[in-house]
């Protein structure tokens, strides 16, 4: 980068070459610490509650697409009200002791419990519902709880100018780990005849294998954070008094919202798109097995090629936002991902809207309609839908990002950990709701097609609130 763009951005953004608080940017090895993170928890998401393990119980144990569709929405809701309920005050206690680190590594370590534990869910068990139900929570809570100490850190180690782009880069690291899990599970266990380990098949332990998987990578490649990233200093607060301090700092906070009216919009704003955005992963692959019938393995590779777009999508929708700001970053990516999602929903194994499809397979006259014919893409309307889901991971990569660079932008300095709590709140405040509402009509039209349409709601609902939001720096009212 030369010196006289670097000039150019310094001069537009003043301070910008200095964190969010005002101190000195960590090194590379500080930033490499902190995106790898994202490549070590990634593969939870990717692996368990997308594209493996979520069509796996839903078609396997429970054994019935619509009724798996709908239990998973309620064990994705029950998890959501626990991670709204507690992370604010996580948030807040992060403030008040200091150091990040130390909520990290003890979440982490209960997330890994909770991931291992899914090997324990063998179809026909009476306690396979159960299992799956208690993990799940532990697993799903845990992490979103240790992502509250680790977004918080963000803001302290890059500058302010970089923001947009440093973030882009922990999303693009953590896709991009999610891709590498992906490729070692499916070329372990995922195709071929056998899986690796003497894995058996019939009961299905080469699907029960990604809670383990994903537990075993996630201890692993949270060890550069530790070892490279400074944390904040600890303050003088005992335990005792931090946890006092953080509820009551959380109660504060809430009564002051009309105070940070702004925070407040854009929280809610992002609460409600953000949902809507999550129940479409959360679903996408429990959706696609059951109007296709894939295999667990068709869904992976139908995962894997969503999860790549996302990876320079998020690289590019940082650059985006540091050169036209979060903002519209944001309006543009969810308003082109609802588009997505309403064509999606119009594509069934035989129709794409009112129109017929044909069921034969396609004659691959290509390098790319051989692979996708090998992958078991033979139909049009499943190239269809393989496409539309590479185009929606591509529109997801930069709201994610910049939704986590927006509040960075809008909170003050000295309360970033505790409004990173309540944009953990925001992210799952609502998240019983989506999961709620694809599940009660899913069961009520006994349409997974009408189900996942409502999703649409959130993410109009979200982008109109969006737009009362002002990009601007929130100051405290705290000392």
């Amino acid at each position: 980068m030369s010196s006289t763009f670097e000039e150019e951005i310094t001069h537009e953004q003043p301070g910008g070459h200095l964190t969010v608080s005002g101190g000195k940017p960590a090194g590379p090895a500080a930033m490499f610490g902190w995106a790898i993170y994202d490549w070590a928890i990634n593969p939870y998401f990717i692996l368990i509650n997308i594209f493996v393990f979520a069509p796996y119980f839903s078609s396997i144990v429970i054994g019935d697409p619509v009724k798996g569709q709908a239990n998973w929405g309620y064990i994705q809701a029950a998890a959501g009200i626990v991670i709204a309920l507690l992370s604010p005050f996580f948030g807040s206690l992060a403030d008040a002791i200091g150091a990040r680190k130390p909520g990290i590594f003890a979440f982490t370590m209960v997330a890994a419990v909770g991931m291992a534990g899914l090997w324990y869910v063998v179809p026909g068990s009476p306690y396979a519902l159960y299992i799956t139900a208690l993990c799940v929570i532990v697993a799903a809570t845990s992490i979103e709880f240790s992502v509250v100490y680790h977004n918080a850190m963000l803001p302290t180690i890059v500058p302010t100018k970089r923001l947009g782009f440093s973030s882009g880069i922990g999303y693009s690291t953590g896709f991009a780990g999610a891709v590498a899990a992906f490729v070692c599970w499916l070329a372990l266990f995922g195709t071929g005849d056998t899986a690796a380990f003497g894995l058996d098949r019939e009961l299905h332990e080469h699907n029960r294998i990604v809670g383990p998987l994903a537990a075993v990578w996630m201890l692993i490649f949270i060890i550069p954070l530790f070892l490279f990233t400074p944390d904040q200093p600890r303050t003088n607060r005992s335990r005792k008094e931090a946890v006092k301090h953080g509820v009551a700092t959380v109660v504060d906070t809430v009564k002051q919202l009309p105070y940070y009216r702004n925070i407040a919009t854009y929280l809610a704003a992002r609460m409600v798109y953000y949902d809507g955005q999550s129940a479409v992963f959360i679903f996408a692959g429990v959706y696609a097995a059951g109007t296709f019938g894939w295999e667990t393995s068709q869904v992976g590779i139908y995962g894997l090629m969503t999860i790549a777009m996302q990876i320079p999508s998020a690289l590019l929708g940082g650059l985006i936002d540091d050169k036209i700001g979060s903002k519209k970053t944001i309006l543009i990516s969810v308003s082109l991902f609802a588009i997505i999602l309403l064509v999606l929903v119009g594509t069934t194994k035989d129709s794409f809207f009112i129109w017929s499809l044909s069921t034969d397979p396609i004659i691959a006259t290509s390098t790319i309609g051989g692979w996708l014919n090998a992958a078991g893409f033979d139909t049009l309307a499943e190239r269809i839908f393989v496409t539309l889901g590479a185009l929606a991971g591509a529109f997801s990569g930069p709201s994610l990002s910049s939704s986590r660079t927006m509040l960075a932008r809008l909170a003050p300095a000295n309360m970033m950990a505790e409004f990173y709590g309540l944009y953990a709140l925001c992210g799952k405040a609502t998240s019983f709701i989506a999961p709620i509402m694809v599940s009660v009509v899913t069961i009520w039209t006994s349409s997974q097609r009408l189900g996942l349409a409502t999703v649409l709601i959130m993410l109009v609902g979200g982008l109109i609130a969006l737009m009362y939001v002002k990009e601007e720096k929130s100051i405290s009212h705290k000392a």
